[in-house]
């Protein structure tokens, strides 16, 4: 799914798609810089794990065995590490069915440590209103402020249905960019595995785009 749209500032973004075709794997994929072991979520469906089951490989965008669904409410966190000193292009999102995908997306660089709390009172470094379709989306980001990156926290506040469904789902998160050795990088990094009060939910308590079929 693919168009431009330029949207209003506060690096908050709206836009509209048409279909093209996709018939070859991006080469600048970042799929392989991922620090796939040490992806998680918070607020999952059956524990932090289950964030890398939309880290796919490009050939595997259109699967929909393996997703990742909240599970008090519809509120959703996923963070991503990686191995590389990255800087991001766009993120494809694919989510669903309907009611189920997500109504925004917000974005936070090297912010490992984000929590709900934090999430829903801090500024993403860009944040975009989610096409409600069921096929992967490429969003495109303001590059200036995605350079350099070690890690990237996706925070979905919530889905579109409007109470209608509790959860939100999610198939497949791909990324696209360029990278580079991080600098005297002495080993890979171990990310905070016990669990912290704030990464779980308790029940009845809340704490300018562009964009084409995804890879």
């Amino acid at each position: 799914m693919s168009c431009s749209h330029d949207a209003h500032d506060h690096d908050h973004d709206h836009g509209h798609s048409h279909d093209v075709p996709l018939d070859v794997s991006p080469l600048d994929s970042l799929y392989g810089q991922i620090d796939l072991p040490n992806v998680t979520a918070l607020n999952a469906e059956g524990g932090g794990e289950e964030g890398q089951k939309v880290i796919k490989s490009w050939d595997m965008k259109d699967d929909e065995t393996l997703w990742c669904e909240s599970e008090v409410d519809d509120e959703l966190i996923i963070k991503i590490p990686f191995t590389a000193s990255v800087s991001l292009r766009s993120i494809t999102l694919r989510a669903g069915p309907a009611g189920k995908v997500p109504s925004e997306m917000k974005l936070f660089r090297d912010n490992p440590s984000l929590d709900f709390s934090d999430a829903s009172q801090s500024s993403p470094t860009q944040s975009f209103d989610v096409v409600d379709v069921r096929e992967g989306v490429e969003y495109q980001v303001k590059a200036a402020k995605f350079n350099g990156l070690t890690s990237l926290t996706i925070y979905f506040p919530g889905n579109n249905s409007d109470g209608e469904e509790e959860t939100t789902r999610i198939y497949y998160i791909g990324l696209r960019g360029t990278h580079q050795p991080l600098p005297n990088r002495p080993g890979v990094i171990i990310y905070e595995s016990s669990a912290r009060p704030a990464d779980h939910k308790t029940e009845g308590i809340n704490e300018g785009q562009t964009f084409r079929p995804g890879f």
